[in-house]
């Protein structure tokens, strides 16, 4: 970010949370500012303008959360696994808003947050715009996969077998973010329920749920943590619309008024796309809209852009 910055902008050091004083009151992006104060994005760190010294001072309040940096060093393996694909599924859902520049997130992993007991990972945007200063989408990722090699190979977790796999993930530059996001969530562990057999059980992964302790619901959960629905009726619209829908998904364009919907038929669980504009999907198959599709314990949900995991 410095090279970006250099002369426009000085963080300042001397408080325990995150600011920033602006040279030149002009790159301030007010319109930028107000946008992102109206965005119900979890991973964005709100920031906080006040006037220091007649400057421009940007605030956010970090000191509640680990750096993301330091988490990694002091983290084991399937806890730095999560965190990498808690930031990989934070920056894919902020690249969706379509309207930052991503040379002002503050990349470094020093400046990206973790919170803890939840793994929810906090962005930090500078509301500025400076003639000249624009950073393209593989730029960006790149860096922040750079980074996240260095500091696996300095930890010396590189030679586990899992953890391989994903710096070989990372290194692949024909790999986007959501594809090596997709690959850690394979390496990640997974909460078995209680069940006898399940590994004699050749239905087990299949299309129809199977086994499951309580027939009566399943969850949806979101892979970032940020929404997390218990289904229980036998009709359960999700979608954006806090009017038309019982699972309301905040914050995110691509997400249609009324996306799908869940169904209960004799005690199997579907998912059913309602004509959304982006899509559902079912293990990464984008499944036809108005056409009920199988889903279980562990089905990987995909609506539009919001990535989920179902839960018996």
């Amino acid at each position: 970010m410095d090279e970006y910055f250099a002369d426009k902008l000085t963080e300042i050091q001397d408080t325990e949370d995150t600011a920033y004083l602006l040279e030149n009151n002009e790159i301030f992006y007010d319109v930028g500012y107000k946008v992102m104060q109206n965005q119900e994005n979890a991973n964005l760190l709100r920031c906080h303008r006040i006037k220091y010294n007649g400057k421009i001072k940007l605030i956010y309040f970090t000191r509640e959360y680990t750096s993301l940096e330091d988490y990694i060093a002091s983290s084991d393996m399937d806890t730095i696994l999560n965190a990498i694909h808690s930031l990989l599924e934070a920056l894919i859902q902020i690249e969706n808003l379509g309207f930052l520049n991503m040379a002002c997130i503050d990349n470094r992993l020093s400046h990206i947050y973790v919170e803890s007991g939840t793994n929810n990972v906090k962005i930090i945007y500078l509301p500025v715009n400076i003639t000249g200063v624009h950073k393209n989408k593989n730029e960006f990722d790149n860096e922040i996969k750079a980074q996240l090699v260095q500091k696996i190979e300095r930890i010396g977790m590189m030679d586990h077998p899992k953890m391989r796999q994903v710096i070989d993930a990372l290194e692949d530059g024909t790999l986007k973010l959501h594809d090596i996001s997709t690959r850690i969530q394979a390496e990640k562990p997974v909460m078995h329920r209680n069940t006898k057999n399940t590994s004699a059980d050749p239905n087990i992964g299949q299309k129809k749920i199977v086994d499951m302790p309580d027939m009566n619901q399943i969850s949806i959960q979101s892979i970032d943590g940020q929404f997390h629905f218990v289904v229980c009726e036998n009709e359960f619209l999700i979608g954006k619309s806090r009017e038309r829908v019982q699972g309301v998904i905040t914050g995110n364009n691509a997400v249609s008024r009324v996306h799908c919907k869940i169904v209960r038929q004799n005690g199997s669980y579907f998912v059913v796309d309602m004509g959304s504009s982006n899509g559902t999907y079912v293990n990464g198959k984008r499944i036809q809209p108005n056409v009920p599709e199988p889903i279980s314990d562990r089905s990987q949900l995909r609506i539009a852009n919001a990535e989920f995991i179902v839960r018996g």
